[in-house]
């Protein structure tokens, strides 16, 4: 009777591993043979980085913040790269040592990541990497509200553990795209301690018939003092937007009117 139950037992040990290993295997290989940009060839002159500058309230450059680009053969144009979720940290290693040279110049560096990138088993071997081989004096991690948005409820915490530990390594962060809505405002609460700099889309406060603003910008500004976040305005594209954010007194801005997005590397 003992030597049947053992061996029910070892038969389920074996079933268990084998299926186990199974997993493991078809997981690798589904990671290894993806669809999207992963499996790119040539990729090193098919993406670059480009540096949009973000300036100060005294006109100087406080930093850049890298854009990854894609070239279309056919329009002969650099483009917002498909299915950029998937850009796997290994291609923005080797991308960033492209322009590695020209990062020397440069005090802030802000670089976008999805929920998909940060989230990532490697992601803290690639922080440490890019901490203690490149030229970059301060990295600044940029994330996406929207993407934050459409992100789960396991994600959002697997996010503010994550920048918690970001936290320790000096690394500053950027959410942008915050908006208007109530929505956003309490999306991010929790994730406020950890923030060092919220960017906001100037024409999401822009009132209309068809656009009603629930939290207004200096309402963020408010809230962003208390846990000590610096603001940034994107999209500022004319004098009118200028004047605005002189009026509010905002820190850092960023668009067409400041600089448009520039090869960084010569």
């Amino acid at each position: 009777m003992m030597a049947n139950f053992e061996n029910f037992l070892w038969w389920i040990f074996i079933i268990f591993t084998l299926t186990c290993g199974g997993f493991c295997i078809e997981a690798h290989y589904r990671y290894k043979n993806k669809d999207g940009i992963d499996n790119e060839h040539k990729f090193s002159n098919k993406y670059k980085y480009f540096g949009q500058p973000v300036y100060d309230k005294q006109n100087k450059i406080h930093g850049y913040e890298l854009l990854l680009r894609e070239y279309n053969h056919h329009t002969n144009k650099w483009q917002l790269p498909r299915n950029v979720v998937d850009f796997p940290l290994s291609k923005i290693v080797s991308t960033i040592q492209e322009i590695n040279p020209q990062l020397k110049d440069i005090t802030n560096l802000s670089l976008n990541m999805t929920v998909s990138q940060i989230t990532d088993f490697r992601a803290e071997y690639f922080f440490t990497w890019v901490l203690g081989t490149t030229n970059i004096k301060q990295l600044v991690i940029e994330l996406d509200a929207n993407d934050i948005r459409r992100a789960n409820i396991f994600k959002r915490k697997e996010i503010l553990y994550i920048l918690r530990k970001i936290k320790r390594l000096q690394i500053k962060v950027t959410i942008e795209n915050v908006d208007s809505s109530k929505k956003t405002y309490n999306l991010l609460q929790q994730y406020l301690p950890y923030i060092d700099y919220l960017k906001f889309n100037i024409h999401s406060f822009n009132k209309s018939a068809n656009h009603w603003i629930d939290v207004t910008l200096a309402q963020w500004q408010r809230r962003s003092a208390i846990f000590n976040i610096e603001m940034i305005v994107g999209k500022i594209e004319d004098a009118n937007h200028i004047a605005l954010v002189n009026q509010l007194n905002i820190p850092f801005r960023q668009g067409y009117a400041y600089g448009h997005p520039e090869n960084l590397k010569k």
